[in-house]
């Protein structure tokens, strides 16, 4: 049985798990329920039961793995996080591992651990920039938040409430209502109202399932293009802020989450950022969305091989990309 290493991704909404072989080649892997203890009361269990999926569906022995490298959103690095170990946990399992944000290991993919700043916006959110010293400094350090998307259906649903509506919406308004199973906006604020006696996560959730449909109707709603522009201008801010750590005269900006990553969501980005940066001093630097070399997973693999003893290189990966 060939030696291999672990690699874990625990958001708010999924649970992604991959076990490599030490050139990089996928051996197995598993999906499962959100790992972040922010938004889910059985992170820990979700979490142990993907790595035990993965590693089943691999065909795998736990004894045979050399290291275990996990990002798991809410993990505070450089504090004692105790809760965390309990993650992880598996029957035989006694290599090396490490816990970090998940925010690290979404740096380490899409930009192969090169520094810049990483957004990552999905049931959660955060900026963070990740130095040439590999420090990660995020931009809540500055008293900055931009938000997730609960945050973006939270701004919709306040235009929505407050009449912030004309023709072109009309469809939209069709589709947030159906969601909701409301006849009309009275009756949706009442539903909304009622959510007051449902359980915390239950209804971040269900606002945060709402966030795709606010993406999608970005282009042709009004509605939905303020609701999402609000959101990338205070995205952009936190870039902004952090992009001056990053020494080097280019500040490449690598964009993870399901939120991040809608097409209208960067688009947007985009060009709050050429707008923020036009209209103040960078020195000379250049921001910009860089094109993402490897997912979270990958992200996290590269990590544990390093932990493993194996260098980086081109050709390990590109296994990874594989």
């Amino acid at each position: 049985m060939p030696r291999f290493v672990i690699a874990v991704d625990a958001g708010g909404t999924h649970t992604r798990v991959g076990c490599f072989a030490l050139d990089g080649s996928r051996l197995g892997g598993a999906t499962g329920p959100g790992g972040s203890p922010n938004h889910n009361h059985d992170a820990a269990e979700n979490v142990a039961a993907t790595l035990a999926d993965a590693l089943r569906n691999g065909g795998l022995d736990s004894t045979e793995a050399v290291a275990l490298l996990a990002g798991v959103a809410a993990f505070v690095n450089g504090r004692d996080n105790p809760w965390a170990e309990s993650f992880i946990r598996s029957p035989g399992l006694c290599c090396p591992t490490k816990i970090v944000n998940d925010a690290v290991v979404a740096h380490a993919g899409a930009l192969a651990g090169e520094p810049g700043v990483i957004v990552v916006a999905g049931t959660g959110s955060m900026i963070a920039a990740i130095t040439e010293a590999g420090e990660m400094i995020e931009s809540g350090d500055l008293q900055h938040y931009a938000g997730g998307a609960r945050h973006l259906v939270f701004d919709a649903m306040h235009r929505v409430f407050t009449g912030q509506i004309g023709e072109a919406d009309a469809t939209l308004i069709g589709e947030i209502l159906l969601y909701w199973k409301a006849s009309d906006v009275d009756q949706l604020r009442r539903i909304v109202l009622d959510l007051r006696a449902q359980d915390r996560n239950d209804v971040k959730r269900r606002y945060g399932d709402l966030a795709p449909l606010i993406t999608a109707a970005a282009d042709t709603s009004p509605l939905a293009d303020a609701a999402l522009r609000t959101l990338t201008t205070k995205t952009a801010v936190g870039i902004a802020l952090l992009a001056p750590l990053i020494t080097g005269v280019r500040a490449p900006v690598a964009l993870a989450g399901s939120l991040a990553t809608a097409p209208t969501f960067v688009r947007r980005l985009d060009e709050d950022l050429t707008l923020l940066t036009a209209g103040g001093d960078t020195s000379g630097q250049v921001i910009e969305i860089a094109t993402t070399i490897l997912d979270p997973v990958g992200g996290a693999a590269l990590l544990a091989l390093e932990i493993a003893g194996v260098p980086r290189s081109a050709e390990l990966i590109t296994q990874l990309q594989n």
